[in-house]
């Protein structure tokens, strides 16, 4: 994803077992419905609208290990600053 900031990962987590069994079946975005990962993009997709210069642009998704890695890059940056 990227907005007027540049780019802007966008991390679709789930619950642990422990705590709910309704997505045990989830382990991939690709396991989610079309249906819901089209809703989840519009919602990106015009969630800033009513902000004046402000836009995104969802360019498609990523698998868990691409999410896995973008959270360990996350935390090295920040452990860096």
């Amino acid at each position: 994803m990227t907005d007027e900031a540049g780019e802007d990962a966008k991390l679709i987590a789930v619950p642990h077992t422990k705590l709910s069994k309704e997505y045990d079946h989830i382990k991939d975005v690709n396991d989610l419905p079309e249906l819901l990962k089209a809703q989840i993009a519009h919602f990106f997709e015009h969630y800033k609208d009513l902000e004046k210069g402000k836009w995104v642009k969802v360019e498609g998704w990523e698998n868990a290990e691409a999410a896995k890695a973008e959270i360990v890059a996350s935390f090295e940056r920040a452990k860096n600053k």
